[in-house]
């Protein structure tokens, strides 16, 4: 595929976010009895990992112990009390696989999220709940349909209210920035013209971590750029004095700090301060706030704002966001060494 057909394609699909969220409110989910559920895991890797950390922030108020596992195998915890979410776009990541087949061992309520693959062959032949997707786009592109499944097994399991109808309203917000967003003249253009040649250091408080780490693997996969991800107030127990040396290095990092009206105090604080004491070391820094009405939509217009980000880069440094030949040839590789 040419860079330029690579690009247009690629701008689409980031587009498509908001009519990937309004497909996948469709979605028929199974529903499960939440009494006899202990805690929830979300297993996964990459673009399909995402969803899971995102949906731990929706159910912020959900008194369930939840968490993302990218990795092979599962907590100890995981026993028949444990629901496990594990999701493949392609339904061929080994680690899901992995994860899979661990929680089937321990008894473990399990639901799979995918477009097909061995994951959809697996869930059909055990009599597995199947949420399938549409296929057919790179996995960190399909995150509406991805994320939407998860949230909606509470709603329709009567754990949560309302969900489903903010990220309607999510939808309309996301489609409303399209076009925003979609010109050269856009701020996350404009933000990635001073990343570019850059080092970033993508900085979030612990709530917005996944919105962080979505920047980063975003701006790693489509710009085949290197970017840094750390969460306030951990970051100003260490890593604030690392940032001067070496200086030559130093000097060419530029400090993204992500911020939300809902980050505590303190963390506000720390953001103005920690930023104040780095300016005189690296190359620039700046803060970017959320917006929207919402929480969930808060996260998501940085979200999307990220995503342009990470292709506005991808255009300056030349590359093509699709394509990632690195993690095709190691999963070649592995695939060889069975």
């Amino acid at each position: 595929m040419e860079r330029g057909e690579a690009e247009a394609k690629m701008l689409e699909f980031i587009k498509k976010l908001p009519d990937e969220i309004r497909e996948a409110l469709d979605f028929d989910v199974p529903a499960f009895d939440f009494s006899e559920i202990a805690h929830v895991v979300f297993a996964g890797m990459g673009g399909s990992a995402i969803s899971g950390d995102l949906a731990k922030l929706h159910l912020s108020e959900v008194p369930i112990p939840m968490e993302s596992v990218r990795d092979y195998t599962l907590p100890p915890y995981v026993s028949e009390k444990t629901l496990v979410f594990v999701s493949s776009y392609s339904g061929n990541t080994e680690e899901a696989l992995a994860a899979y087949g661990d929680a089937r061992e321990r008894g473990a309520k399990v639901v799979a999220v995918t477009s097909d693959g061995k994951l959809a062959e697996m869930a059909e032949r055990d009599g597995v709940p199947l949420v399938r997707i549409p296929g057919g786009l790179p996995p960190r592109t399909a995150l509406g349909w991805l994320f939407v499944p998860l949230v909606k097994v509470f709603e329709v399991s009567g754990v949560v209210q309302g969900k489903l109808v903010e990220l309607e309203r999510v939808a309309d917000y996301l489609t409303e920035l399209r076009d925003e967003f979609s010109t050269p003249d856009s701020p996350p253009f404009e933000l990635a013209s001073r990343l570019y040649l850059r080092l970033p250091l993508i900085y979030t408080s612990r709530r917005l971590a996944p919105v962080g780490f979505r920047w980063k693997a975003q701006i790693n996969e489509n710009a085949k750029a290197f970017a840094h991800v750390a969460e306030l107030p951990e970051l100003d127990h260490n890593e604030i004095t690392g940032i001067k040396n070496p200086p030559e290095r130093v000097e060419e990092m530029w400090a993204v700090f992500l911020v939300d009206a809902d980050d505590h105090p303190r963390i506000k604080l720390r953001v103005k301060h920690t930023q104040e004491l780095i300016r005189d070391s690296v190359l620039g820094t700046e803060v970017l706030e959320s917006k929207g009405e919402t929480p969930i939509e808060r996260a998501f217009y940085l979200v999307y704002f990220g995503d342009f980000v990470s292709f506005y880069l991808a255009k300056f440094y030349f590359e093509d966001p699709i394509a990632i030949p690195r993690i095709d040839e190691l999963k070649k590789r592995l695939a060889n060494e069975q």
